[in-house]
């Protein structure tokens, strides 16, 4: 066999698994930056279907802009915020449950880089304000991957996404994760999704014990946050109650990290 033939083949065979790894789960999908919101602002809305996850009653959207096709997912609900409302699981203070959020998450994912909220944009359609998301191709959810005992092949790694998303949460002090709105792409990377019910005005973290590692990076992303850029970015979306709130759990997550590096040291506590 002739080394071009050799080259040839390898090509192709390189071809064919990124194909395959797109299909089976959104292996370096492009889901986040001005394009795909453009494509969400802009695309053309053709059918909708309801989707069988979520009690918001999400819908999936098919989209065409500039020839490009694809989907999002269509939210509308625009609940409180109202002082309590009480819920399967109890009664929850300061309750929300809005399409503002999911766009006000879109917007401090790019303030402080996690990378792993997908685009989503305010928009209108028949008559109705609402969000939409981009939607992210996955190879499955978490619920799905403990039930089929699958493990990621970099367990550190994987550690590492797993200490970010429980950053996040806690920031935007989320009451509504659970293992179906964490989707893994085929490459295993975390996806976050559903953000309908975040951004409480608490000062307080909600499951501080979950942090026992920080990104430096993040750190350090979270640490320029302040007032004035929160609300450029924010204050379509988030009331100055809400958003006073970002900035008190921000200084809470920062002095537990400073604390626990004192403690346990910075190799034991950061990682990149």
């Amino acid at each position: 066999m002739s080394s071009r033939t050799a080259v040839t083949i390898l090509c192709l065979g390189l071809l064919f698994a990124a194909v395959t790894a797109a299909a089976q789960g959104g292996a370096g999908q492009v889901f986040q930056g001005t394009k795909v919101e453009d494509f969400l602002k802009n695309g053309k809305i053709g059918s909708m279907k309801g989707l069988p996850e979520g009690i918001t009653l999400p819908r999936k959207a098919q989209l065409e802009f500039n020839g490009d096709k694809g989907f999002g997912v269509w939210k509308t609900i625009d609940e409180g915020p109202v002082p309590s409302k009480q819920l399967d699981n109890g009664l929850e203070l300061q309750f929300q449950d809005s399409w503002r959020t999911e766009v006000a998450a879109y917007e401090l994912d790019k303030l402080i880089g996690l990378g792993m909220v997908p685009a989503t944009v305010a928009r209108t359609f028949d008559g109705k304000q609402g969000s939409m998301q981009f939607f992210v191709d996955s190879a499955m959810d978490e619920e799905q991957r403990l039930k089929k005992k699958a493990q990621p092949p970099n367990q550190i790694y994987w550690n590492q996404q797993i200490a970010k998303i429980r950053l996040w949460d806690n920031l935007i002090y989320n009451t509504d994760r659970n293992l179906g709105n964490l989707l893994i792409t085929s490459d295993w990377q975390i996806r976050v999704i559903d953000h309908s019910r975040t951004f409480r005005p608490f000062e307080e973290l909600k499951n501080p014990k979950q942090l026992t590692m920080f990104s430096r990076k993040l750190l350090e992303n979270i640490k320029k946050l302040d007032e004035p850029t929160l609300q450029e970015h924010l204050g379509k979306y988030l009331s100055p109650a809400q958003i006073h709130g970002i900035l008190k759990r921000r200084d809470a997550i920062v002095a537990l990290a400073d604390k626990m590096v004192a403690e346990q040291g910075g190799g034991a506590v950061l990682y990149q």
